[in-house]
């Protein structure tokens, strides 16, 4: 009787360019390729390589793709650091296609953020705690700066980026304090993710009140980070990220990637 052979497949056969793009993927995850390096001109790796300019140009799409590299017009290819956002991006893009919206990135953000806190509260040192408090206290400045400039005017989407760019590194820096790299890995794409929300106004509503509400916030996460007890870090995340039900609804209907409008006041949260 004839023995039945386990490995019928036959081996996939890789490109030159497959192959290029791997052999180049190697050095960057072992580290001799490290971020912000430049890859060496299309002709040098074209010469290197032995294979033709577009074989080269073939292995830097692959390596695109993946995230590993990034192409700047005029300078050159360059790897891409290692909390890039090519996985931001791309996730952004596929929950576009399935329709997702601010709320299906609003309640992971629920389920994962007060676990990433307790962690840091464990894990950080004490001057990553220090440094986590002073990006915290910066970035109380620019939300003061902003809400005293821009309250009741038309907010410009450069603004709004900037108010985004100043909390970035807040929540970096907690991700980064869990020294757990699945973590560090998630905090730039869940930045991506994240939705800008407009409240309504209530009538007697003033700059000082929406400060004193972002302060608020601030001030209890700085409280759950700095606890050093991990049961009553989670516990304040998970209150400060609750939101009530006209919220929730109007997330519902917002595509991911898109502005929240909110029918509620900023202020119903903490009274």
């Amino acid at each position: 009787m004839a023995k039945k052979a386990i490995f019928s497949k036959p081996v996939k056969k890789q490109t030159m360019a497959e192959q290029m793009a791997e052999t180049i993927q190697v050095l960057i995850l072992s580290g001799e390729l490290e971020g912000g390096a430049v890859l060496p001109t299309e002709p040098e790796l074209a010469e290197q390589f032995g294979v033709s300019r577009a074989v080269v140009r073939d292995a830097t799409r692959i390596l695109m793709a993946r995230g590993l590299v990034e192409v700047k017009h005029g300078l050159g290819v360059f790897v891409t650091q290692p909390d890039n956002e090519a996985f931001g991006e791309a996730l952004l893009l596929a929950l576009r296609r399935v329709e997702g919206t601010a709320w299906d990135v609003e309640q992971f953000e629920q389920i994962i953020f007060p676990e990433v806190v307790a962690l840091a509260t464990t894990n950080a040192s004490d001057e990553e705690i220090a440094a986590i408090e002073q990006l915290a206290e910066e970035y109380l400045e620019i939300i003061t700066e902003h809400h005293t400039k821009w309250w009741k005017k038309e907010v410009p989407p450069t603004e709004l980026e900037r108010l985004m760019a100043a909390y970035r590194p807040v929540s970096q820096a907690i991700f980064a304090a869990t020294h757990n790299r699945v973590f560090q890995q998630l905090a730039r794409p869940l930045m991506n993710l994240r939705n800008l929300r407009q409240w309504a106004e209530a009538t007697d509503d003033t700059p000082e009140i929406a400060i004193a509400v972002e302060t608020t916030y601030i001030r209890q996460l700085m409280k759950a980070v700095t606890s050093r007890d991990s049961a009553q870090a989670r516990a304040i995340v998970a209150h400060l990220m609750a939101l009530p039900p006209e919220a929730i609804e109007a997330m519902r209907q917002t595509p991911v990637g898109e502005i929240s409008i909110i029918p509620i006041s900023l202020s119903t949260l903490y009274k």
